[in-house]
Protein backbone atom coordinates (compact mmCIF):
# COMPACT_ATOMS: atom_id res chain seq x y z
CA UNK A 1 0.00 0.00 0.00
CA UNK A 2 0.99 3.55 -0.62
CA UNK A 3 1.06 5.98 2.28
CA UNK A 4 -1.91 8.34 2.34
CA UNK A 5 -1.39 11.69 0.72
CA UNK A 6 -2.39 14.60 2.92
CA UNK A 7 -3.17 17.65 0.89
CA UNK A 8 -3.37 20.95 2.70
CA UNK A 9 -6.62 22.52 1.56
CA UNK A 10 -6.80 24.83 4.55
CA UNK A 11 -3.93 27.06 3.46
CA UNK A 12 -5.49 30.45 2.78
CA UNK A 13 -4.83 32.12 -0.55
CA UNK A 14 -4.50 35.84 -0.47
CA UNK A 15 -6.32 38.02 -2.95
CA UNK A 16 -3.01 39.17 -4.36
CA UNK A 17 -2.00 35.53 -4.98
CA UNK A 18 -5.27 34.93 -6.84
CA UNK A 19 -4.90 38.01 -9.03
CA UNK A 20 -1.25 37.46 -9.95
CA UNK A 21 -1.68 33.70 -10.34
CA UNK A 22 -4.65 34.19 -12.65
CA UNK A 23 -2.83 36.81 -14.70
CA UNK A 24 0.17 34.49 -15.00
CA UNK A 25 -2.13 31.63 -16.03
CA UNK A 26 -3.77 33.79 -18.69
CA UNK A 27 -0.44 34.95 -20.12
CA UNK A 28 0.96 31.41 -20.09
CA UNK A 29 -2.20 30.01 -21.66
CA UNK A 30 -2.26 32.55 -24.47
CA UNK A 31 1.48 32.18 -25.17
CA UNK A 32 1.24 28.38 -25.32
CA UNK A 33 -1.89 28.54 -27.47
CA UNK A 34 -0.27 30.96 -29.94
CA UNK A 35 2.85 28.76 -30.06
CA UNK A 36 0.73 25.68 -30.76
CA UNK A 37 -1.23 27.44 -33.51
CA UNK A 38 1.93 28.87 -35.07
CA UNK A 39 4.30 25.92 -34.89
CA UNK A 40 2.30 22.71 -34.59
CA UNK A 41 1.03 20.88 -37.62
CA UNK A 42 -2.27 19.23 -36.64
CA UNK A 43 -1.77 16.33 -39.04
CA UNK A 44 1.67 15.43 -37.67
CA UNK A 45 0.89 16.20 -34.02
CA UNK A 46 -2.13 13.93 -33.94
CA UNK A 47 -4.25 13.65 -30.83
CA UNK A 48 -1.52 15.03 -28.54
CA UNK A 49 -1.50 18.27 -30.52
CA UNK A 50 -5.28 18.58 -30.28
CA UNK A 51 -5.24 17.89 -26.55
CA UNK A 52 -2.55 20.54 -26.01
CA UNK A 53 -4.48 22.99 -28.20
CA UNK A 54 -7.70 22.57 -26.23
CA UNK A 55 -5.98 22.60 -22.82
CA UNK A 56 -4.04 25.78 -23.65
CA UNK A 57 -7.19 27.44 -25.00
CA UNK A 58 -9.13 26.44 -21.88
CA UNK A 59 -6.44 27.87 -19.58
CA UNK A 60 -6.23 31.09 -21.58
CA UNK A 61 -9.98 31.71 -21.83
CA UNK A 62 -10.78 30.63 -18.26
CA UNK A 63 -8.00 32.74 -16.73
CA UNK A 64 -8.66 35.79 -18.89
CA UNK A 65 -12.40 35.82 -18.26
CA UNK A 66 -11.92 35.09 -14.56
CA UNK A 67 -9.62 38.06 -14.07
CA UNK A 68 -11.82 40.29 -16.27
CA UNK A 69 -14.91 39.20 -14.34
CA UNK A 70 -13.16 39.84 -11.04
CA UNK A 71 -12.13 43.31 -12.19
CA UNK A 72 -15.64 44.14 -13.40
CA UNK A 73 -17.14 42.93 -10.12
CA UNK A 74 -14.69 45.04 -8.14
CA UNK A 75 -15.74 48.13 -10.10
CA UNK A 76 -19.48 47.43 -9.92
CA UNK A 77 -19.61 45.43 -6.68
CA UNK A 78 -20.03 48.29 -4.27
CA UNK A 79 -19.24 47.82 -0.61
CA UNK A 80 -18.82 44.01 -0.63
CA UNK A 81 -15.49 42.54 0.36
CA UNK A 82 -13.22 41.93 -2.67
CA UNK A 83 -12.78 38.24 -1.82
CA UNK A 84 -16.51 37.66 -2.39
CA UNK A 85 -15.96 38.27 -6.11
CA UNK A 86 -13.40 35.48 -6.57
CA UNK A 87 -15.69 32.44 -6.54
CA UNK A 88 -18.22 33.58 -9.19
CA UNK A 89 -15.44 34.97 -11.38
CA UNK A 90 -13.54 31.68 -11.34
CA UNK A 91 -16.68 29.64 -11.88
CA UNK A 92 -17.82 31.72 -14.83
CA UNK A 93 -14.33 31.73 -16.31
CA UNK A 94 -14.19 27.94 -16.14
CA UNK A 95 -17.67 27.62 -17.64
CA UNK A 96 -16.74 29.96 -20.50
CA UNK A 97 -13.49 28.06 -21.12
CA UNK A 98 -15.39 24.76 -21.30
CA UNK A 99 -17.96 26.38 -23.60
CA UNK A 100 -15.27 27.63 -26.00
CA UNK A 101 -13.59 24.24 -26.07
CA UNK A 102 -16.91 22.47 -26.64
CA UNK A 103 -17.81 24.80 -29.50
CA UNK A 104 -14.43 24.36 -31.18
CA UNK A 105 -14.58 20.60 -30.70
CA UNK A 106 -18.01 20.52 -32.33
CA UNK A 107 -16.62 22.58 -35.18
CA UNK A 108 -13.63 20.25 -35.52
CA UNK A 109 -15.95 17.25 -35.74
CA UNK A 110 -18.16 19.13 -38.23
CA UNK A 111 -21.11 18.87 -35.82
CA UNK A 112 -21.55 22.56 -35.13
CA UNK A 113 -25.15 23.64 -35.65
CA UNK A 114 -27.05 26.67 -34.38
CA UNK A 115 -29.40 24.54 -32.31
CA UNK A 116 -26.50 22.69 -30.65
CA UNK A 117 -25.02 26.04 -29.75
CA UNK A 118 -28.35 27.09 -28.28
CA UNK A 119 -28.59 23.85 -26.28
CA UNK A 120 -25.07 24.38 -24.92
CA UNK A 121 -25.88 27.96 -23.95
CA UNK A 122 -29.04 26.84 -22.13
CA UNK A 123 -27.11 24.02 -20.42
CA UNK A 124 -24.40 26.37 -19.19
CA UNK A 125 -26.97 28.93 -18.04
CA UNK A 126 -28.77 26.21 -16.07
CA UNK A 127 -25.49 25.20 -14.42
CA UNK A 128 -24.81 28.83 -13.52
CA UNK A 129 -28.32 29.27 -12.09
CA UNK A 130 -27.84 26.16 -9.95
CA UNK A 131 -24.63 27.64 -8.53
CA UNK A 132 -26.28 31.02 -8.00
CA UNK A 133 -29.22 29.48 -6.15
CA UNK A 134 -26.83 27.41 -4.05
CA UNK A 135 -24.81 30.52 -3.19
CA UNK A 136 -27.95 32.45 -2.24
CA UNK A 137 -29.23 29.57 -0.10
CA UNK A 138 -25.86 29.20 1.62
CA UNK A 139 -25.73 32.94 2.29
CA UNK A 140 -29.28 32.89 3.66
CA UNK A 141 -28.52 29.96 6.00
CA UNK A 142 -25.31 31.64 7.20
CA UNK A 143 -27.22 34.89 7.87
CA UNK A 144 -29.92 33.08 9.82
CA UNK A 145 -27.33 31.16 11.85
CA UNK A 146 -25.40 34.37 12.57
CA UNK A 147 -28.57 36.12 13.76
CA UNK A 148 -29.46 33.11 15.91
CA UNK A 149 -26.06 32.97 17.58
CA UNK A 150 -26.04 36.77 18.08
CA UNK A 151 -29.43 36.77 19.75
CA UNK A 152 -28.54 33.77 21.91
CA UNK A 153 -25.38 35.46 23.22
Amino acid sequence: FLPPIHLAYNIPMTLQTFVWGTIAGAILGWLVWVAIVAWLDPVQAGSVGFILFFLALFLAVASSTAIAGYGARRLIGGATHPSHHVRPSLRQGILLGVFFDAMLLLQLLRLSRWWLTLILIVLFLCVEFVFLSYDRNTRRVATVEARGSASAG
